[in-house]
């Protein structure tokens, strides 16, 4: 070989074949199931009959073998009961106990005015908790407090069949003009 250019067109296919073999991806075909499995699905059809008062009652009692559990967890930590387990706010606004599908919590979403911005909360969206069928029974707990200086929030979801907690959160926000003072 004496010409140059076919040398060089030759390492230029060899290359090409071997980039080729090396690097061909494998594909496989797989098939969408018409049903998603959920790790909690679907039970509206069951009937429970608990109350939503005598589950919170029984959640302050701590009257569960999952709530024991969590206390027990939690207990050496030097975490007070109201943040493992929920309790509503003292001279709270506004207190919300409800059994209902979980695709119905979206529509308790509070809106509250800082002074400069909107706030919504919980500003929950059922997509995010994919895990959870929307039509699976919850107990839904609200509890806020909205002031001119401040407002307080505290919600949680628990499953009406399994008695776990399924999403929760809170929050504590100063209004604007009282957190620009703090600026000073």
């Amino acid at each position: 070989m004496k010409n140059p250019f076919l040398k060089s067109l030759y390492l230029f296919i060899f290359s090409f074949s071997l980039s080729i073999f090396l690097g061909n991806p494998v594909y496989s075909q797989t098939t969408l199931s018409d049903k998603i499995e959920y790790l909690y699905p679907a039970n509206k059809e069951k009937v429970f009959d608990e109350t939503v008062d005598e589950f919170y009652q029984a959640l302050r009692d701590i009257k569960y073998p999952v709530h024991q559990e969590l206390y027990l967890r939690n207990k050496h930590k030097q975490i007070h009961l109201d943040t493992v387990l929920f309790k509503e706010i003292p001279d709270a606004s506004v207190n919300i106990r409800k059994k209902l599908l979980f695709n119905e919590v979206e529509e308790f979403n509070y809106i509250t005015w800082d002074g400069d911005i909107l706030h919504t909360y919980p500003d929950f969206d059922i997509n995010y908790h994919q895990t959870v069928s929307p039509d699976r029974q919850v107990y839904f707990f609200y509890s806020f407090k909205d002031t001119e200086k401040e407002f307080k929030g505290r919600y949680t979801i628990y499953d009406v069949e399994t008695k776990k907690m399924v999403a929760g959160g809170g929050i504590n926000m100063p209004k604007y003009p009282t957190h620009k003072e703090h600026l000073r």
